[in-house]
Parts: structure tokens; sequence; C-alpha cells
């Protein structure tokens, strides 16, 4: 668990001397502090999630008879129909409620409770570390960098995040479930618009992972900055370094800003080009579902419903 803990512990200068990059941990390993309660949890939490996800293709069928039940009803059953259409959407939403508020909560509180293990391991192991450790591997700024600000980022990794990602590959997998189900041929059309938005979602996440690492490490380097300034306040007033200090750090945060910046612009680009491919698939939806709805005997609902439900679970 030592040796563990302290590869883990280990500081940015470690990091570049191995070719500045850090051990990659499985999906499966982040979650190796988890108890027994914890299990629990993230299992209620993964089978609330999956309800979920599957919760968002099933509001689409409904959505789409009600459409096909407006379009064929008359002044003698439109009451009926639309009672029913209500009772179902009233039905679905409390479901979808108490599968969500499950899965938050369940998710959140395992997330805590591992991240507050991993924050008392992690202590334990450096303060059990020789001192030449502090010396040359790692500063008291980075150490404390790295539990409020790491440790943040492990919880949201085997929290929330964890519970929504099952969500999303439900909602997914369950829209091009219903899709083919109501329509196979509009729907192998659809699934033209796919490696587009593949394409555009992997290429700005890789951007925004690369920009986050490195307004990541400014913000540790200024933290490091401050940190040895304080500490040494005596020494770097008695040479008049307090220009050079405040210099260095200013130095740091407009990196950090400047990064920041990038990061927004690779987002914005990123969020527009996603948008444009999906306004361009409700489009393709549309006219094709069009012709298909004079050759082929689909009706609108069962249009609206494959467009939603594809739409929905990209």
């Amino acid at each position: 668990m030592d040796a563990a803990a302290a590869a883990a512990a280990k500081g940015r200068d470690g990091e570049e001397k191995e070719g500045g990059h850090g051990k990659r941990v499985s999906f499966t390993g982040m979650f190796r502090y988890a108890d027994r309660t914890d299990q629990l949890l993230m299992l209620v939490g993964t089978l609330a999630a999956l309800a979920n996800g599957v919760s968002q293709p099933l509001m689409t069928v409904i959505f789409g008879d009600m459409i096909d039940a407006f379009g064929g009803a008359t002044s003698d059953n439109v009451l009926h129909r639309v009672n029913k259409a209500v009772l179902s959407f009233v039905y679905l939403g409390i479901g979808t409620a108490v599968v969500s508020f499950l899965q938050v909560a369940c998710w959140t509180i395992t997330g805590e409770r591992q991240a507050t293990r991993i924050r008392s391991l992690y202590l334990k192991s450096v303060l059990r570390q020789d001192i030449s450790f502090f010396d040359v591997e790692m500063t008291t700024g980075q150490i404390v960098s790295r539990m409020s600000g790491d440790t943040v980022l492990v919880q949201d990794a085997i929290g929330e995040k964890v519970g929504k990602f099952l969500q999303l590959v439900a909602t997914f997998i369950g829209g091009f479930v219903v899709a083919f189900v109501k329509g196979w041929l509009l729907s192998l059309v659809m699934l033209a618009c796919i490696p587009p938005v593949v394409i555009a979602g992997g290429a700005v996440a890789k951007v925004l992972s690369t920009i986050s690492s490195k307004g990541q490490e400014s913000y540790s380097d200024a933290a490091n900055v401050v940190e040895q300034t304080i500490g040494s306040i005596k020494t770097v007033a008695s040479f008049n370094g307090e220009k050079q200090a405040i210099g260095e750090y200013n130095k740091l945060i407009n990196k950090a800003y400047k990064t920041t910046v990038k990061e927004g612009l690779a987002n914005g680009f990123g969020m527009g080009s996603v948008f444009f491919i999906f306004f361009s698939s409700y489009g393709l939806a549309i006219w094709y579902g069009g012709k298909l709805i004079l050759t082929k005997g689909y009706t609108g609902g069962e249009v609206i419903s494959i467009l939603f439900a594809i739409m929905t679970g990209l």
C-alpha cells in the first residue's frame, strides 16, 4: 500500500523524469478502495442509472403515440386518448424521478466515501516517506495542492460522473432499440449521423483533456511558488525578492489564464459543431421521414419517435 500510494504521491518533477506521463489507472481500478457499503451503493446506483437512461427513449414513444392520437382522434375518442397519454407521462415521470434520485444520491455518497478514504491513505503514505522525498520528489505545496485539488477530480470521476456515464450508455442503446422497433428503415438512414458526432465529440474531448492538464499543472506550480515564498518570507524579504516572486506567480497565473481561454474556445467550437450535426440530422430525418410516410405507410408519430429516440441516445 505504501509503495502504491507513494507512487501516486509522486510530484511533477518525478513524472517529467519518466517522460512526462503518469501511470494510468483502469476503470475498475478506480474503485479499489470501495468497501461493502460502497459496493451496495454502486450496485443500486448502477441499476437506477440504467433505468433512468432507458426512460428517455420510452418518453419519445409516448410522445409519438400522442401525436398519432391527436392526428387520428375524433370528437368521440379524443378525450380518452389524451387522458391515456397524460397518465403515461405521469407514470413515467414519477418513475424517472425516483430512479434519478437513487442514481445521484448513491453515486454521490459512495464517491465522497471513497475520496475520503483515499485522502487518508494518501496523507498516511506521505508521512511515512523519508526526508529526501520532500527535497527531491515533492514539495509541501504540491502535497497540499494534490490533496485539495486532485482528490476532488478523483471524487468526481468515481462519483456522480460514473452514474451519468452509465445513464448515457443505457440511453444510447435504448434509443436505437426503440428506433429500430418503431421503424428500421428510417433508423438505418439515421445511422449516418453517428460517425460525424463521434468524430467531433472525440476530437473536442481530446483537446480539452490536453488543455485541462496544462492548466492544472500551471495552477499547481503557482501554488508551489506561493508556498515557498511564504514559507521563506524572511529570506525573500532580506534579499528584496518580493517583486521577483510576484512576477513568477503572475507569469504562471497568466499561463493558466491563457490555457482557460483556449479551453473555452475549443469547448465552444466543439459544441457548435455537434449542434450543427444534430440539426442537420433533424433535417435529414424529417425529409426522408416525409418520403416514408407517403411510400411506406409510416405515421408522423413514428417518424418523431425514431428521430428523438436516436437524437436522445446521441
